[in-house]
């Protein structure tokens, strides 16, 4: 009996595994050139995907939440930020870098601080946010994931995890002024 429950257990093990979606793969990337100590507020460019604006509500509802947690506000008048996402529909070659800590490069904005470029191979359904300098128009930071769930069949807060998981890699908080 106590073999064949042990049996059972390791197939179930097994089934979950295998059933299970690859780990989801997160990064990000960041301009030297971003004023990170004088963001305060943001909005959104508009949605790009004409196909579901549930998509986008979702989206930015998550982005929202994650913004506002770390001490930014939206503004419709003049945000310091612009804030860019899109779902890529197909897997895509992205060129990324490896960089100081984003946090200690803030500290000390060392001009001197080097990157090494790395290529990656995204996976289709790759959600890319972008955070862009309103006044220069620059991307001063980039966070993606990837293999994500396949799962065209969207719930409620599908996002909100993924989302969160980004925006762990952006441990910075809004300026008070």
């Amino acid at each position: 009996m106590k073999k064949c429950i042990g049996i059972l257990f390791t197939l179930a093990v097994i089934a979950v595994v295998g059933c299970s979606p690859s780990r989801l793969f997160v990064e990000h990337d960041y301009s030297y050139e971003g004023h990170f100590k004088n963001y305060e507020s943001f909005n959104f460019l508009e949605c790009e995907f004409v196909d579901s604006t549930l998509l986008c509500s979702d989206i930015q509802d998550a982005i929202r939440h994650q913004m506002e947690a770390r001490g930014y506000r939206v503004s419709n008048r003049n945000p310091n930020l612009l804030i860019s996402y899109n779902i890529f529909r197909s897997d895509l070659r992205f060129r990324g870098y490896q960089q100081p800590v984003i946090k200690d490069w803030v500290v000390r904005e060392d001009d001197d601080a080097t990157y090494k470029r790395i290529d990656y191979n995204l996976d289709e359904g790759t959600l890319m946010i972008s955070l862009i300098d309103a006044e220069s128009y620059q991307v001063i930071w980039k966070g993606y994931a990837s293999k994500m769930m396949r799962n065209q069949n969207f719930k409620n807060n599908y996002f909100k995890g993924i989302v969160r998981s980004i925006f762990d890699q952006y441990p910075l908080m809004a300026t008070a002024r």
